[in-house]
């Protein structure tokens, strides 16, 4: 297991049990406990946990920090190259819907630096919210529901009727995992509002950084449609080869 992956799945555990085990960790993850030390003094330098006696428990941060939103993404390189990728597939007049997570943010702070002409975004995270009305002429609109403070995001099976009537012609969404099935998130409530984005008549994209690849997660947000398409690294593209299969055989677009 990489580096990357075994620091997103300590911070997974730490997000949901509030702490984690030394111990726990390296019969989890397959590795020594001096591999698990290590990693845990990693995410301490990061400021992302406090080290313990036999583990590691949360930080107390800012309840809302976008920064931190940064430090504490996994694959950070390759979620700016994604972001610049999915930016240049933007285009002048579109409607998009952005979804939570590091991956959209790192996204939406590239793409107001030089937003298309008469661009509109659509969303519910509070992150991008922030982003946004710091931009310039982006229009925006804000989509409710119950304040999740996992993920700084409002939660709301019922928008949309609200989200189709301005014509989103492009999604962006983040995910906690894909494989040959389909697309994964890590939370049901999320899982379910991402499922009735996939239906949606609108051009999808996935953003897929390296530890996201091949990896199921809680709930199975959507099959392969074959309309599909992945941004992903030049990374992942180099080290995963089967994402060439992926694209053969579900016929998704990767980029």
């Amino acid at each position: 297991m990489l580096t990357d992956e075994r620091l997103h799945r300590i911070l997974e555990t730490l997000e949901k049990n509030g702490q984690v085990k030394s111990k726990s960790l390296a019969h989890d993850l397959q590795v020594s406990e001096v591999t698990v030390r290590n990693d845990l003094s990693l995410l301490e330098e990061r400021g992302l946990l406090r080290r313990v006696h036999g583990g590691a428990v949360h930080v107390e941060t800012k309840i809302f920090d976008p920064t931190f939103q940064e430090q504490k993404a996994i694959d950070k390189d390759e979620k700016k190259e994604i972001a610049q990728k999915m930016a240049a597939l933007v285009e002048k007049n579109d409607v998009i819907y952005v979804d939570s997570g590091s991956s959209t943010l790192f996204f939406i702070e590239r793409l107001i630096e030089n937003p298309p002409l008469n661009l509109t975004v659509v969303t519910s995270s509070l992150y991008v919210i922030n982003e946004v009305v710091q931009g310039q002429n982006v229009n925006l609109f804000v989509i409710g529901g119950e304040f999740r403070k996992n993920s700084f995001n409002f939660i709301d099976a019922g928008v949309f009727p609200l989200v189709e009537k301005y014509s989103v012609n492009k999604i962006i969404l983040g995910i906690n995992g894909l494989d040959e099935n389909g697309i994964y998130a890590s939370n049901l409530l999320e899982a379910n509002v991402k499922a009735e984005l996939c239906k949606m008549d609108a051009q999808l994209f996935v953003l897929a950084s390296s530890s996201k690849l091949f990896r199921k997660s809680l709930r199975l947000i959507s099959t392969w449609r074959g309309t599909e398409t992945i941004v992903t690294s030049t990374t992942a593209l180099e080290q995963e080869p089967r994402l060439r299969e992926l694209q053969r055989e579900r016929k998704v677009d990767i980029v």
